[in-house]
């Protein structure tokens, strides 16, 4: 086999200047909008990226990338094993406003800054089902008792009160995590923080002065490791602690609605349209929600990645039935080809030289069951028919929760609410569970055969992944 060459940066990046401020320079940033950014750099300088870092947490990581001024390699791999590697150098200044947040807060009101992006998780942004901003989070509370800390609406709100002191002209927020109607999300939380906060100069500059466009945002991405980073070391002697790896599949459909001009991204390959809506409801529920419907039935079997979990016949089966007895029915009418696209979604998750990790895709299922999953039930129910698969995964989230607690899961599942979950997962809350309005929203009341057609289904998987433990275990 021919070794792949490495795409060298063919623009100089001591000309680039700023126009993003993105917050959030994780793996998934880095393998998706930092490459549409850099494939417009040849001929259009002035958008450059200003990466900003909001959480301690995170240091580790953006220290390592600001060691290396940013600049990183990527590589991707496609389901046939085909491999690519090319450096990214649209990241040209780095931030961390964990350790020095004026800095990044001044940064933003520079005028040439007409973009401020974000990926911050979709727990980052603290709204129910019914996008009500929930205000006794701690990020919540402690960005309004002190205006610092790791909340994005904290830093958007000193943006705004900075940009508007200055008269640094309009801005745009746009939301690039994965939420329906995200960037509606993103101006409904900041809005009630803003209130929260009492400062009605801050809404009416926000009113007047500021866009939230939505996107859909589509490429897996597993975590950093370095593995990759070895592999670029021995193939091209460059010593790079961050390489990112994802698959080969890339997709951005973006909202044109912008406040002060915007990269010329269709030259890039975004696709621009008038509404993200048809495209983002079926990549939320078919990949986003498949993602979320399998990975604990696939951690309960001991799947350590994801396509092993739906190369397993069993649970390819149930995949498939998943998508096309549930989720796309509850679609309906789509100007997207709804079968291909699934075949399309099926064969990415297959992918073993991605190795994505069941871990990774179990974490904060608290926030993901609402958002990717809940859209399908509620389809059915509209349908007069029980989502039974959508329930079978729905129990396996559960039981797998119970292993969590009994220390038979061999990660640690990390959940931002696992205090809030946590009282129901003891014997006799099954109920409880199955008619929590916050994760199951009016479902309950208007088909009681989900909760109970749920309770059941907790019971038999309790039964069936209690004696294999038990199996194993002996």
């Amino acid at each position: 086999m021919t070794t792949p060459d490495l795409q060298r940066i063919s623009y100089q990046r001591d000309q680039v200047t700023a126009g993003i401020m993105h917050v959030g320079v994780g793996a998934f940033h880095r393998a998706h909008q930092a490459v549409y950014i850099d494939s417009l750099l040849d001929f259009s300088s002035q958008w450059g990226i200003c990466g900003v870092n909001l959480r301690t947490e995170d240091r580790p990581l953006f220290d390592a990338l600001k060691a290396q001024n940013g600049q990183y390699v990527l590589k991707t791999i496609s389901p046939d094993g085909e491999v690519a590697y090319r450096e990214i150098g649209s990241i040209i200044e780095l931030i961390d406003a964990s350790a020095a947040y004026q800095v990044a807060v001044s940064r933003a009101t520079d005028p040439s800054i007409r973009i401020i992006s974000m990926t911050v998780t979709e727990s980052g942004y603290n709204l129910d089902d019914d996008n009500v901003l929930d205000v006794s989070a701690k990020p919540i509370i402690d960005g309004l008792a002190s205006g610092v800390g790791s909340s994005i609406y904290t830093f958007l709100h000193a943006v705004i009160r900075a940009r508007a002191s200055d008269g640094a002209g309009p801005i745009t927020f746009l939301c690039c995590d994965n939420l329906r109607d995200n960037g509606g999300k993103l101006r409904s939380g900041l809005l009630q923080y803003l209130k929260a906060a009492g400062d009605m100069e801050s809404v009416d500059w926000m009113t007047k002065h500021v866009t939230f466009p939505c996107s859909m945002v589509d490429r897996i991405t597993p975590r950093i490791d370095s593995r990759h980073s070895l592999d670029v070391k021995q193939r091209f002697g460059i010593d790079d602690a961050v390489t990112v790896m994802g698959e080969s599949y890339i997709q951005w459909v973006l909202e044109d609605h912008f406040a002060n001009g915007r990269p010329p991204f269709e030259q890039a390959g975004v696709e621009i349209v008038d509404d993200v809506e048809p495209y983002e409801d079926a990549k939320i529920r078919v990949l986003n929600g498949g993602h979320t419907i399998l990975t604990y039935l696939a951690a309960l079997k001991g799947h350590h990645t994801y396509d092993a979990g739906i190369l397993d016949p069993e649970l390819r089966a149930f995949f498939r039935a998943y998508e096309t007895e549930e989720v796309i029915p509850a679609i309906g009418e789509s100007p997207i080809d709804l079968e291909a696209y699934r075949d399309i979604i099926e064969s990415r998750f297959s992918n073993q030289h991605i190795g994505d990790t069941v871990e990774r895709i179990c974490m904060d299922g608290v926030s993901k069951f609402p958002i990717f999953v809940l859209p399908t039930v509620k389809g059915m129910v509209n349908q007069g028919r029980i989502p039974v698969r959508s329930i079978h995964g729905i129990a396996s989230w559960y039981v797998f929760m119970r292993h969590v607690e009994a220390g038979r899961i061999p990660f640690k599942y990390v959940d931002p609410k696992w205090n809030w979950i946590a009282p129901m997962l003891k014997r006799g809350q099954e109920v409880a569970f199955a008619t929590e309005p916050d994760l199951w929203g009016d479902v309950p009341t208007r088909c009681p055969e989900f909760v109970s057609t749920l309770v059941n289904e907790i019971e038999a998987l309790d039964s069936i992944f209690s004696v294999q433990s038990e199996g194993v275990a002996g």
